[in-house]
């Protein structure tokens, strides 16, 4: 089929709301302002680069561009008839994405309305297209200019607003009208950066006689093979008759085919049909999440021959696994909110993701590749896609296949009454949800598609600013998710588990006992300072699965300098404010001040550190709680990534540089792992062992002092199975000093780090003090592989210089010897240090 690639060739103008479709002409003349453009692109993208404005993602620039909101932009591209097929049946004009409201003309005809930036604009123009030269013209809006104050007023103004956190720069009431990514408007964690613009690609496509408009893949595993069924989707663009055809499908590993089949001679109608067939994989190599096997993916083939035309879809890769939830009752109230994957129960370990830039358009796949590849390093199996941003990019999806993050992938609804009891609403959310429920299903990492985030639980809790009276008739919102995308997600790939909220169980939303929770108001956003920063609280979690949760830290001084744009780092200036998130109400000093030190006179060095120290902890110490509990089935922490450089939730920054708490996370996702628990006066070690094998460990386990003098560890030997969480020890407290020293689990060899039990703040225990030594240094290639040890227990022991090492501010127990890669580094001087 040959398509038309619309990506290059663009001009950008801008034009007052008031001119609207009779202002074609006078735009098309407009000479004094023009942008030649590429898309996908926002419309700031060619200003930035003119020195019109500055970048919004850099210090308090976000205001200088907020005009744009105010004008109409327009895009024009001319092309030549002469090179698409004049033999196809149809040209299909196809523009992926328009944030957010448009109008398209061509030659200066009205050929359509679009109001949905999460759908295409799909039409046909071979009949109104003119031989040679024409012009493809959208006019593009930010769409809150149509919302009216009678528009509010049908869901009681009742959308989340960052207002209400004394943010006054932040927030729109009017986004529920407007299917556009939501967090543009502003949000805790990020400014108003209101998109408009072409998001993503553009094409003419020319089918003859038939194609292939999607498909669908899903596995059945049996014992030494697995039954791939397809489904594919096929368009016949005869209207009046019938065509024999036939589908090809072929599934190769490394070059190599490992099956085929031939569907022949199907009758094709006009119009949509549907060909279903399989292929049987003998010997199949699964597809595991990360960390509990191998990320196998095959190569697939699809191609449709009919009337001597071959339609060959574009190639694609499939892993072969089954997802689905188990909801079973554990006892009288509760029910498990567990995972299995391939028939095996996981424990899903990550983070929320929302948009990777202020600018999503302008987020490139090696930013994504980072991004992922990182969250793989890290430990994850899973990222949730919160649903107040995008549908991502193919390269984000391609990325969670090859690298085992499975995607729980809310629909883009959130924090807000949305109309849905008006049939526009109603029919753009269907369209919406159709076209992508059909653009993902096949995706091996999809595990889960869910409704909306925190709808049900603030429409139904007067405590959020947008609760309302919710009757079957206006739902505000959630008919979308409990009816259209209910039954939109079972047509189109039953196979994908769904869930109608995030929080969602119970009787009431948010339920500790049934389904998925959002650990705030326990911790980080409790009233009391004191429940803000005490770890030891979320040793209390009671949820099956925590999907959301969080704690505040500092981005690296080379960050935050950046963000400054050259201006002096001052902590207490507009620009520090700024890009401190809405949530962080003093709570990082007093967390510093809590675990380490009078927080009163600290450096910014000294701050970064602390701070990123204590958010480490708070992480991963309530990450290592759930996953220590038996009955819960997940921790998903608010938020892996950023939209720009703040003070905030994520442990990876804007820049793609690691946080302090990177690394936190990164101990308490390991695929081995062990964790104690002080529970009724006797440490509980529990083991995880996400891998497919077996492991024996020899370990000591008891008492011993920080100075290394004192040791009254006991030598076992630990069976962990494959795929396995359970207690493996308990050791009485009774007359241990845990002031002085604490208990440990330590691994003599094998995959797992040593644990220790904590049972206080850092500043409260006697530590001896003192730095690594560094008893072996050699080249390995482009890395350096060092060797440490200490004779006395070391906290935070961390590089003074900016490297990419396999672990960074740990811990070391007395007489611990520990082996860091540390990446391109061969040849130069390291230096350590604990923190004190």
């Amino acid at each position: 089929m040959k398509t038309l690639d619309m990506k290059k060739g663009w001009r950008m103008s801008k034009a007052p709301l008031s001119l609207e479709n009779d202002s074609v002409e006078q735009a098309l003349s407009k000479t004094d302002e023009l942008w030649d453009v590429c898309i996908p692109v926002d419309v700031r993208m060619p200003l930035m680069e003119a020195g019109i404005v500055r970048d919004p993602v850099l210090a308090d620039y976000s205001f200088e561009s907020e005009w744009v909101e105010n004008y109409a932009w327009w895009f024009h591209r001319e092309f030549d008839t002469a090179e698409l097929d004049s033999e196809a049946d149809i040209w299909e004009l196809v523009l992926e994405s328009i944030d957010s409201h448009a109008n398209i003309y061509l030659n200066a005809t009205h050929i359509g309305r679009h109001i949905n930036c999460h759908r295409p604009f799909i039409r046909d123009i071979k009949q109104i297209a003119k031989p040679g030269r024409n012009t493809l013209s959208v006019r593009v809006t930010s769409g809150l200019e149509s919302v009216s104050q009678k528009d509010l007023d049908a869901v009681h103004f009742a959308t989340s607003s960052e207002v209400v956190n004394g943010r006054t720069d932040r927030g729109d009431r009017r986004r529920a009208f407007v299917r556009r990514p939501q967090y543009t408007v502003g949000w805790d964690w990020g400014p108003r950066v209101v998109t408009i613009g072409m998001s993503k690609e553009a094409y003419i496509r020319c089918p003859r006689k038939a194609v292939l408009l999607s498909h669908k893949l899903s596995a059945v595993l049996e014992r030494d093979r697995a039954i791939v069924k397809i489904l594919a989707e096929a368009e016949l663009y005869d209207i009046v008759g019938t065509a024999d055809a036939s589908l090809m499908a072929r599934l190769s590993l490394n070059g190599e085919i490992k099956a085929e089949m031939m569907l022949d001679d199907v009758l094709l109608r006009s119009g949509i049909n549907y060909l279903e067939s399989e292929i049987i994989v003998e010997s199949p190599s699964l597809w595991w999440p990360n960390g509990m096997g191998e990320q196998t993916l095959y190569d697939v083939e699809l191609s449709l021959i009919c009337a001597g035309n071959t339609h060959r879809m574009e190639p694609f890769q499939y892993g072969l696994r089954t997802v689905c939830i188990d909801m079973s009752r554990q006892d009288a109230e509760s029910r498990n909110f567990k995972l299995h994957v391939n028939g095996v129960e996981m424990f899903c370990k990550g983070g929320d993701w929302i948009p990777a830039d202020s600018i999503y358009q302008r987020v490139t796949a090696e930013k994504y590749e980072t991004l992922i590849s990182e969250a793989r390093e890290a430990g994850f199996n899973m990222l949730r896609i919160w649903g107040g941003g995008i549908y991502e990019t193919d390269w984000f999806y391609d990325a969670c296949d090859r690298h085992g993050i499975l995607v729980w992938h809310d629909f883009m609804f959130a924090c807000c009454n949305y109309p849905d009891h008006q049939e526009w609403f109603r029919r753009e959310a269907e369209f919406e949800m159709e076209y992508q429920t059909r653009r993902l299903r096949s995706r091996t990492c999809i595990a889960l598609f869910c409704g909306n985030n925190e709808n049900h639980w603030g429409l139904s809790d007067t405590t959020f600013e947008w609760s309302a009276p919710i009757t079957h008739e206006r739902q505000y919102g959630l008919y979308a998710a409990n009816y259209l995308a209910s039954c939109i997600t079972r047509a189109n790939c039953p196979e994908i588990p769904y869930w109608n909220s995030s929080p969602y169980g119970g009787s009431k939303p948010n339920s500790d006992f049934v389904g998925n929770t959002h650990h705030w108001r326990q911790c980080t956003m409790n009233p009391e300072m004191a429940m803000r920063i005490e770890p030891k609280e979320y040793d209390k979690i009671s949820g099956r699965f925590v999907s959301e949760y969080g704690y505040i830290g500092p981005c690296p001084e080379e960050s935050i300098r950046e963000y400054f744009d050259g201006a002096p780092i001052d902590r207490n200036c507009r620009v520090w404010e700024l890009h401190n998130n809405t949530f962080e109400k003093n709570t990082v000093v007093a967390g510093i001040e809590k675990h380490y030190r009078d927080a009163s006179s600290l450096s910014l060095d000294e701050y970064i550190l602390y701070a990123g120290m204590v958010q480490s902890t708070m992480l991963g110490y309530s990450l290592e709680s759930f996953r220590f509990k038996g009955y819960c089935g997940g921790g998903l922490f608010w938020m892996y990534n950023d939209t720009w450089g703040e003070v905030g939730w994520t442990i990876i920054d804007y820049y793609l540089r690691r946080k302090v708490s990177y690394y936190g996370v990164k101990r308490a996702f390991a695929p081995v792992k062990f964790i104690l628990r002080a529970i009724n006066n006797e440490a509980v070690a529990v083991a995880a062992n996400d891998t497919g094998n077996e492991i024996r460990l020899p370990v000591r386990a008891g008492y011993l002092s920080f100075d290394g003098k004192l040791d009254r560890t006991e030598r076992l030997e630990l069976i962990l199975p494959p795929h396995s969480r359970g207690k493996v020890r308990a050791i009485p407290l009774d007359g241990m000093n845990l002031k002085n020293g604490t208990v440990v689990l330590i691994p003599e060899n094998g995959p797992a780090a040593p644990a220790w039990l904590r049972t206080d703040d850092i500043r409260n225990l006697d530590l001896p003090g003192g730095d690594p030594a560094v008893t072996s240094v050699c080249d390995d290639g482009a890395d350096l592989i060092i060797e440490l040890e200490s004779p006395v227990f070391l906290h935070g022991v961390h590089f003074l210089d900016d490297f990419n090492a396999g672990d960074n501010y740990f811990d070391m127990l007395p007489g611990e010897q520990k082996t860091l890669r540390i990446f391109g580094a061969a040849g130069k001087n390291i230096a350590l240090r604990a923190v004190r």
